[in-house]
C-alpha cells in the first residue's frame, strides 16, 4: 500500500513539474519590442465623426468591399465592409435592384432575426429595426460590447498608434508609416 502512495505522490509532483514548464513555455512577454523605435511601419486608427457614425439610410452606392449576404423575403442585405450595408430588391432574382444603403460605420459583421439586424459598429453592438426597410431606425445600442472592435488593431505583432476617444470613433485600422509609436500588440 505503501508504493501505491508513493507512486500517487511521484505522479502528482510530476504532474505540477509538467504544468509549470507548459505553463512558461507559453511566455509570450519577452516578445514585445522595445519602444524606442522612431519610424516603423504599423497601424493608424481611422476615425468616423458623430455625422459619419450616425446610421442612416443613403441612396444606393456601388458595392466595394463585399461581406456576408442574407436575404430577407425579396431583398438581399449585402455587408459593405467597414461601412454598412446595401440593399438590393431581389424579387427579380435574375436582375437585383441596388435600392438604397444603410450607413453603419465600423460594421464589419451582421445577423439578421425578427426584423431586427444585429450589427457592429466599433465596439458597440446595435440592434436595427429592418421591418419597414424604407423607415429604417437604431432601436437599440449597447455599448462596448466588443472591448477588442476598436481598440486594436486586425493583426498581432504590429506597433500601432494608441486610440484617441476624443477623435471620434475607431472604424477602422490603415497599414502606414508610423513616428514614434506607443502601442504594441
Amino acid at each position: 500500500m505503501k508504493k501505491l502512495n508513493r507512486s500517487r505522490h511521484l505522479f502528482s509532483h510530476y504532474f505540477a513539474l509538467a504544468a509549470i514548464f507548459l505553463l512558461f513555455a507559453c511566455d509570450d512577454w519577452n516578445n514585445v519590442p522595445d519602444f524606442d523605435v522612431e519610424e516603423t511601419t504599423g497601424y493608424r486608427p481611422v476615425y468616423a465623426t458623430e455625422a459619419e457614425a450616425e446610421v442612416k439610410t443613403l441612396p444606393a452606392q456601388e458595392v466595394e468591399n463585399a461581406g456576408k449576404i442574407y436575404v430577407i423575403g425579396d431583398y438581399l442585405l449585402i455587408v459593405e465592409q467597414l461601412r454598412g450595408v446595401h440593399i438590393f430588391d431581389n424579387s427579380d432574382p435574375s436582375n437585383p435592384d441596388n435600392i438604397g444603403f444603410l450607413q453603419i460605420a465600423g460594421n464589419g459583421d451582421v445577423a439578421v432575426r425578427d426584423n431586427l439586424l444585429y450589427a457592429d459598429q466599433g465596439a458597440n453592438l446595435l440592434a436595427i429595426d429592418i421591418s419597414d426597410l424604407n423607415n429604417i431606425k437604431v432601436a437599440s445600442t449597447i455599448k462596448d460590447v466588443f472591448p477588442f472592435g476598436s481598440k486594436y488593431p486586425p493583426s498581432e505583432g504590429s506597433y500601432f498608434e494608441c486610440p484617441d476617444p476624443s477623435k471620434g470613433l475607431v472604424v477602422g485600422w490603415e497599414l502606414t508609416t508610423l513616428q514614434n509609436p506607443k502601442c504594441y500588440r
